[in-house]
């Protein structure tokens, strides 16, 4: 039987489509890629829930803080699994997580490995800055995973927070962590998108 060159080529999309799910997975951790949420992996949902337990309402100057990054979801992981993930900055002090094997730090911030991967909470202690006049940001993308080796069907959502000094004197401004992509994001999305499809094109024709 032969095919057309049009007809091969369609069929190639179909595989690229389906093919991006497993490929756009970060079982081993993410860097800056997901600075702005966990948009190669999954679909954002209202319904997953990210956490960065036992903020306080102001910090004191180099005072330790124990906190725990988490994601709840509906999303259920398979049995030995990967559960989840997450990407996290903080923009002052120090961060040290109570089990280095879990995670990594990576382009300015810090990520899960692949044995962090397997967890859906993360324990670390921020030691504030000396400075307790000024204020710090935390920003956390954290990804509920089904572990069924590919994207599909994985959620995500992000939480940040300003947190003012003792001593600060001055407005708290939301930070804004909003899921969508930036128009400088959706034109390499698509640009690359269609320069593969091109590429595919004129290799088969």
């Amino acid at each position: 039987m032969r095919f057309s060159g049009l007809s091969v080529f369609l069929c190639l999309i179909v595989v690229v489509t389906l093919g991006s799910q497993s490929i756009q997975s970060f079982p081993t951790g993410i860097g800056s890629l997901a600075d702005n949420g966990c948009t190669c992996h999954g679909g954002y949902s209202n319904s997953t829930q990210t956490s960065i337990h036992g903020m306080p309402v102001s910090f004191e100057s180099n005072v330790s803080y124990n906190l725990t990054l988490s994601v709840e979801a509906e999303t259920a992981p398979t049995a030995d699994s990967a559960k989840g993930g997450f990407r996290f900055r903080v923009s002052d002090g120090a961060v040290d997580f109570h089990n280095l094997s879990r995670v990594q730090f990576l382009d300015e911030g810090w990520t899960h490995t692949e044995a962090g991967n397997q967890y859906r909470s993360w324990n670390l202690s921020w030691t504030a800055p000396s400075d307790n006049s000024t204020s710090v940001d935390f920003v956390l993308h954290a990804n509920a995973v089904n572990g069924n080796g590919n994207s599909g069907g994985d959620m995500w959502n992000s939480i940040g927070y300003t947190l003012p000094g003792s001593q600060y004197d001055g407005s708290v401004v939301p930070l804004d962590v909003s899921e969508e992509l930036d128009s400088r994001q959706y034109g390499i999305l698509y640009g690359g998108l269609l320069a593969l499809l091109v590429f595919l094109y004129f290799a088969i024709k």
